[in-house]
């Protein structure tokens, strides 16, 4: 008993504890919001239909008339007559059809099949006229007449047997039937007859007189008990109710044996044909009409996501206006010669971009014209690509001066589609160089020599529409490096101070950021654009120089990591003050090329465009140097930055080692940067755009 009591009041303690857990839960438990892309839908049932899931069969039953022909040839005995020539006949009976039609393919096809038990009447009469003249006494006198009689066979042969068409509805109402047909024939007798078609009296055997004599009858000799023959129909169907079609038709019937060894025939009927259409396997489909049922649900506050952009000057200091001295300086350029000639896919002939001239002398007049002051601001213009376009003239000219010198011409291919290995086409193309250098130039063609392969020796990667494009070259080489020296000349340029205007962009997201990009543009045209948060320098450009620019356009667009996006405008008046020294500045341009696709090595031609720079600084020790490194359009932006900045780093080394060996160094204001794929330089469409692209930039001032 005591045990009993103890047991009862340790179970009411264990309700009691959960009960109290529980009240504890339900009191502290928060309410689970609805998400607010929930939706809440019911389904309201419009009506039912019934869709027919495959095209129904139809069962039919025809009768027709024919007309039965018959061409005889050579008959038994039983059945000819002396001097009997039966040559053919000609019956008609009744036919009868039971038939199903058994759909296949598409509604659209028309396609369907026909087996169908047939019987047919292929009966008919042999008919053979007979002539003879006879006496007439009547009236007293006596005259010859003509008289005339019919030899006729009568063919009773009927036919059971089965036929399997093909149809095709080809053009509603209208229908072809097409396919073989087997009969099993019976009822194979004749009767042979012998007619008076002018009422003169038949002498029988008996010496009877009659106008018509049964001479004999019996079973056909030599018949055959089977038939095969083609069966053609054609017809039209109109429905005389919903599942009753009446399809009147023509028929043919080819047989393809004869019914017996010494006649064959065709038949040709018309008649009409009752089809009746069975229900077809059909499904039942309900429809029902989507209806969202309207939810209150609490409106979720979206992460803060503001964005500003402003100019900053060279103190640091936000500015809504951007005061520049420029200032005009004489700057000896020098541009690089690129000794690639690029040619068109599949093509040997040189593109037409390049300048050619017909003669030597108008190449020459040209070709001196560009080194002149007066045509200075023609190169100006042109720009390093148009100057880039008469390399065939600059290298034919310096050939001639140069009566020593021999060059090598490469032809290569992208070996890619139609020119995957083509050494005869990268023949060709080398081939075409020197034709135009030995013919314009009057080059002797010993000192050319030309040779052919399938991929240059530091190719652009082949499996990028550009990398083929750059692929697609001739490389015009030398033992002696004054063949590819640049060209130098002297033109006017505007510099800035402060050289470069900085963008400092505000952002505030709750939800981090995922992409952030600010631009600078002028009238609608994006001039330079950054990726990142952090400050940019752009440096103001000779045509924001020199073309009186008085605004630019700062933008800024981020998207958050929610998916939030915001972008922010500004506008920077722009203020130029041109001021003149008493002795005038003067910069030297180097811009170093042939950098190969994402490498920052030097070449050899590259470093004798350095110990050209290093020759400048025995004239005066520069005031301020620049190297600037660049790269094309293709690829990532951040790496392309890296890379232009790594080409400006090796350029800058060895313009050090170059300046060592003559005892100088670098001044301490040296600018090192690399500005990537931001700054535009030439056109990337071209392939020699984009090699330009890929550069470093020397800027002397002194």
């Amino acid at each position: 008993m005591f045990g009993i009591v103890v047991y009862f009041l340790c179970l009411q303690r264990f309700i009691a504890y959960r009960v109290l857990v529980l009240l504890f839960a339900i009191s502290s438990a928060k309410a689970v919001p609805i998400p607010a892309d929930s939706l809440i839908y019911k389904d309201t049932l419009i009506g039912t239909k019934i869709i027919r899931s495959s095209r129904p069969l139809r069962i039919g039953a025809q009768g027709s008339y024919g007309i039965n022909y018959y061409r005889d040839a050579n008959l038994p005995p039983s059945l000819s007559a002396s001097c009997d020539t039966f040559t053919s006949g000609r019956g008609n009976g009744l036919h009868f059809l039971a038939r199903i039609d058994i759909p296949f393919g598409s509604d659209q096809l028309g396609l369907y099949l026909v087996p169908a038990l047939a019987y047919g009447n292929f009966s008919g009469d042999h008919t053979w006229g007979e002539f003879q003249k006879s006496n007439d006494t009547s009236g007293g006198k006596s005259k010859i007449k003509q008289v005339i009689f019919n030899h006729v066979i009568s063919n009773s042969t009927k036919g059971l047997g089965i036929e399997l068409r093909a149809g095709w509805q080809f053009l509603k109402p209208f229908s072809f039937e097409f396919g073989p047909a087997f009969y099993y024939l019976f009822d194979q007798n004749y009767t042979k007859t012998e007619k008076s078609v002018t009422n003169d009296l038949i002498i029988t055997p008996s010496k009877d007189t009659v106008t018509e004599f049964a001479e004999a009858s019996g079973a056909l000799p030599n018949a055959n008990k089977f038939l095969a023959a083609l069966s053609f129909s054609l017809g039209a169907e109109f429905p005389l109710s919903k599942k009753l079609f009446a399809y009147p038709n023509v028929e043919f019937l080819l047989p393809l044996n004869r019914p017996s060894g010494y006649w064959n025939f065709m038949s040709i009927r018309g008649g009409i044909t009752l089809k009746y259409e069975l229900s077809a396997p059909s499904d039942t489909v309900s429809e029902y009409r989507h209806e969202q049922i309207p939810v209150k649900i609490p409106e979720q506050r979206k992460p803060e996501l503001s964005a500003s952009i402003e100019a900053l000057n060279y103190q640091g200091n936000p500015e809504h206006v951007v005061r520049l001295e420029v200032e005009e300086v004489r700057v000896h350029y020098a541009y690089p010669l690129l000794n690639y000639i690029f040619f068109n896919e599949g093509s040997s002939q040189i593109p037409a971009r390049y300048a050619k001239y017909p003669s030597l002398t108008e190449a020459q007049k040209n070709i001196s014209a560009l080194s002149s002051e007066s045509t200075i601001s023609t190169i100006g213009r042109i720009g390093l690509i148009g100057l880039y376009h008469e390399v065939l003239n600059i290298l034919g000219d310096r050939l001639r001066k140069s009566p020593k010198m021999h060059i090598g011409i490469t032809g290569c291919t992208s070996n890619t589609g139609m020119e995957t290995g083509n050494t005869t086409l990268a023949q060709a193309r080398a081939e075409a160089i020197k034709d135009y250098l030995v013919t314009t130039w009057q080059i002797e063609p010993v000192r050319i020599k030309t040779e052919s392969r399938l991929l240059p020796e530091k190719p652009s990667p082949s499996d990028i529409p550009e990398g083929q494009a750059e692929n697609r070259r001739v490389e015009i080489t030398s033992s002696e490096e004054s063949l590819t020296d640049p060209l130098i000349v002297t033109k006017t340029e505007h510099i800035a101070n402060p050289p470069s205007i900085y963008l400092q962009p505000h952002v505030r997201a709750e939800a981090g950021l995922a992409s952030y990009r600010s631009s600078i543009s002028v009238g609608g045209k994006e001039l330079v654009s950054f990726l990142g948060a952090e400050q940019k320098p752009w440096s103001v450009t000779e045509e924001a120089l020199s073309s009186g620019i008085d605004s630019l356009d700062i933008n800024l667009e981020v998207t958050d990591s929610a998916g939030n996006s915001v972008s922010a405008h500004n506008s920077v008046k722009l203020e130029l003050r041109r001021i003149e020294r008493e002795r005038q500045q003067e910069l030297e341009k180097f811009s170093l090329i042939l950098f190969a696709f994402d490498e920052s090595k030097l070449g050899a031609k590259n470093e004798r465009t350095l110990r050209l720079v290093a020759e400048s600084f025995k004239k005066t020790i520069p005031k301020k140097i620049s190297i600037i490194g660049y790269t094309d359009e293709l690829g990532d932006a951040s790496h392309n930055d890296e890379l232009s900045k790594r080409r400006a780093e090796e350029a800058s080394a060895e313009l050090a080692h170059a300046l060592r060996n003559q005892g100088l160094q670098l001044p301490e204001s040296t600018l090192i940067d690399g500005k990537g794929s931001r700054e535009k330089l030439y056109d990337n469409s071209l392939p020699e755009g984009r090699l330009f692209s890929r550069t470093v930039n020397i800027t002397i001032e002194h």
